[in-house]
């Protein structure tokens, strides 16, 4: 499967917004926050934000890059979420590969960092495949709940 990250439409950001996952998974929902529905619908104004298709068009996932000020230095951080119906059948790390290759080629990054709820044993797996270790944690309260998750970064040459 070839992946391509490009551009967010409308039309995409409205299937985004009807993404559900099972089990624990639901954590990732885009239609359980108002929230997160705004920030979805206002993405597809930003220049780091895309969408992953496969080579036939098809709608695979999405991504964003943005900064976090951490010490007084920005630090770029990646946000990946794919498509519910290819969860969990072992697309992850060309998923991931594919995001992070294209998106240094646009971004031209050195250094990469993201975070992942510690109960996504599988997601932390895939970064750990693809070169990312282990760098920290933090609690979050989300929809009433804390979670950890744990930071994971990754450095280039």
């Amino acid at each position: 499967m070839k992946l391509t990250i490009r551009r967010r439409t409308e039309d995409d950001i409205h299937e985004f917004i009807t993404w559900t996952y099972d089990g624990i998974y639901s954590f990732y929902d885009n239609n359980s926050q108002k929230e997160k529905i705004e920030g979805l619908k206002e993405s597809v104004h930003l220049e780091r934000t895309f969408s992953v298709v496969d080579e036939n068009g098809n709608l695979i996932g999405n991504c964003e890059f943005y900064d976090v000020e951490e010490d007084g230095e920005d630090i770029l951080v990646l946000g990946v979420q794919m498509k519910p119906s290819m969860t969990g059948k072992g697309y992850g790390s060309t998923f991931v590969k594919a995001i992070i290759d294209q998106g240094r080629e646009r971004l031209k990054f050195i250094h990469l960092e993201l975070a992942v709820v510690d109960f996504n044993e599988r997601a932390i797996r895939t970064y750990e495949k693809e070169g990312f270790r282990k760098r920290g944690e933090f609690e979050n309260e989300i929809r009433g709940q804390v979670y950890r998750f744990i930071i994971m970064a990754k450095d280039w040459e």
